[in-house]
């Protein structure tokens, strides 16, 4: 009955829910009217356009979705087989070196288990986690406490300069001063690659530099490529099966991010987490050892 008045909450609506769920309508409503006789309360007020949630609805809707991955979580373990909902946060960098053969190697290993994964930027992934929507991610090391996850160090990777070749090929690796040699983009703060890069040369001169400021690694690459602004810097791992035409591609001299796998404490006996943990940590492992990941090395 949760899951059902969870649709309910997410469509506005009875009948686009039940057909969402495969059921009649009148049977989606005995189920809404049902759980409102269980929990003495009053979820819905119903309207000419759909449905709205009372205050007592608004705070179920929010809790039910933890409710349900726990009590999915506890018949998992008893069954002792991946069979429960895993959450993954994955930045977007990593999309074609990790998350791929991650999500097809989990589907094929544990068919039973529901996957859903989330892209973002690193303050998005540690935000979510904070809030205890995901079972775990893979993000820059020491963004969350470590009370509440499971977090260990995986990868070091080199941060790249990025510039447009109608300008001077930089030195390879570019020392600081080519960093702010000319007025560039990269993402506002909070952003985990400026904190690095503004420690490395200093808040001042970077700020005086930053032109732009492209939320997405994508968006600060291709204003780079046009010619809007001369260059960027960003994540190596990020450039892999993209174009590099139009672009000087050389190492930022000692600017690196550690990438590590970060579990929440209360979902890591749960035996698909564990399992895509494995395949995530086997994944970066490789990914290094082989060299696909140039510019990468195990941390310490």
């Amino acid at each position: 009955m949760i899951e059902h008045f969870l649709r309910i909450a997410e469509f506005g609506s009875i009948n686009r829910a039940a057909k969402e769920l495969g059921l009649s309508q009148p049977t989606a409503a005995r189920s809404l009217r049902q759980l409102e006789r269980d929990l003495g309360q009053r979820l819905v007020v119903r309207r000419r356009t759909g449905i709205s949630l009372t205050d007592a609805g608004d705070i179920l809707a929010a809790r039910a979705e933890q409710l349900i991955r726990q009590a999915a979580s506890i018949r998992e373990e008893l069954e002792n087989e991946p069979a429960g909902r895993v959450v993954l946060g994955m930045p977007f960098a990593l999309r074609e070196l990790i998350t791929y053969s991650a999500i097809q190697e989990m589907r094929q290993s544990a068919p039973r288990s529901a996957i859903r994964v989330y892209e973002g930027l690193n303050v998005f992934l540690q935000n979510m986690l904070a809030q205890g929507l995901l079972d775990l991610a893979v993000l820059a090391a020491g963004q969350v406490s470590d009370t509440d996850f499971e977090q260990k160090r995986y990868v070091r990777e080199d941060l790249m300069l990025v510039r447009s070749r109608e300008l001077p090929r930089p030195p390879d690796p570019a020392p600081p001063n080519e960093v702010t040699r000319y007025p560039c983009t990269m993402p506002g703060r909070p952003n985990i690659i400026r904190a690095i890069v503004e420690k490395s040369v200093g808040a001042r001169n970077l700020t005086s530099c930053v032109a732009i400021e492209a939320e997405t690694q994508e968006l600060c690459i291709e204003l780079v490529r046009r010619g809007v602004v001369g260059q960027t810097v960003t994540l190596g791992s990020g450039l892999v099966n993209r174009s590099r035409t139009a672009l000087h591609v050389v190492r930022a001299d000692n600017l690196t991010v550690t990438w590590a796998i970060a579990v929440n404490r209360q979902r890591r006996h749960s035996p698909s987490v564990r399992r895509l943990k494995s395949i995530l940590e086997r994944i970066l492992t490789d990914r290094v050892k082989s060299g696909t990941w140039r510019g990468a090395s195990m941390a310490d």
